[in-house]
């Protein structure tokens, strides 16, 4: 979603380079992030997400990561950033837990 917007934009990504920020911006270490689909790499996967390791010494002007806005950031890291590194393909979360926000969830139905 766009800074300044109240309602979310789907199948479509940000030009940041015309001035539009997320208001969850992907240029935080441990942004919680969704993987682009199988599909199409203009949508988000359903079902895969990752861990954005950001590093400001590959930003670019201002500080922005060369990615934001071409992915869709749903949280952060706040706790344990220290063993993101160590994450690898195919490990298994055990557990997670919504810590705010849960009354703004909105389920998917297969119409999406």
């Amino acid at each position: 979603m766009p800074s300044g917007q109240f309602e979310p934009l789907y199948r479509t990504t940000l030009s940041v380079q015309d001035g539009e920020l997320p208001v969850l911006p992907l240029s935080v270490y441990g942004a919680v992030v969704m993987a682009h689909s199988e599909v199409s790499e203009e949508y988000s996967s359903p079902n895969q997400f990752f861990f954005y390791l950001y590093d400001k010494r590959n930003a670019g002007l201002g500080g922005l990561s060369f990615d934001e806005g071409q992915f869709s950031v749903f949280g952060y890291t706040t706790v344990g950033r220290d063993i993101l590194p160590q994450i690898k393909t195919g490990d298994v979360i055990k557990s997670a837990k919504l810590v705010d926000g849960e009354d703004h969830l909105i389920l998917p139905t297969n119409e999406s």
